[in-house]
């Protein structure tokens, strides 16, 4: 089984969609961290532009849930916006020409405000060292950064991609 949680509209072959509340690409409606399926029942978890939605007191019951879920050896891939980046863009706008930050700079600080949805709104940043550290913390191994799959716009200039296994 893998599953994508967070999925939103979103279905992707192969994939059952796991969202907080019912949603187009929803296969299973449940919180991220109370997915009602048996331990170790999981090969991989996809969350993509999931992570930076939890508050950061959350983020510990989250990745011990998924932790949980996942077989040893089993795969986590998380994207996200990378608060390095986010930060980079925010001072090469105002080094040229005080220009407004824009809208790859302000959703991933944000979150998307165009749905008025209280889910879409983002409640902590990482960076890449902040989140390999949590995730090793949590059991995680063979932690690594790899080229974003997802949202092209923020590719090179937003985004990060972890992928990681359970020990």
């Amino acid at each position: 089984m893998r599953l994508n949680i967070g999925c939103g509209g979103k279905r992707i072959e192969g994939y059952t969609g796991v969202d907080a509340v019912e949603r187009p690409g929803a296969d299973i409606v449940a919180k991220a961290d109370a997915i009602p399926l048996p331990d170790g029942s999981v090969n991989e978890i996809m969350a993509i532009h999931l992570f930076e939605h939890f508050y950061r007191w959350e983020c510990d019951g989250v990745l011990d849930e998924w932790h949980r879920l996942l077989r040893p050896g089993g795969r986590l891939i998380m994207e996200m916006p990378d608060l390095m980046k986010t930060c980079k863009n925010v001072v090469d706008g105002i080094m040229k020409g005080g220009k407004e930050p824009d809208q790859l700079t302000l959703w991933s600080l944000y979150g998307d405000p165009r749905q008025r949805d209280v889910f879409m709104s983002h409640h902590w940043a990482w960076t890449p060292t902040s989140i390999k550290a949590i995730l090793k913390e949590h059991g995680f191994i063979k932690v690594a950064e790899e080229p974003t799959i997802y949202h092209p716009a923020g590719r090179e200039h937003r985004d990060m991609r972890i992928v990681c296994e359970r020990a």
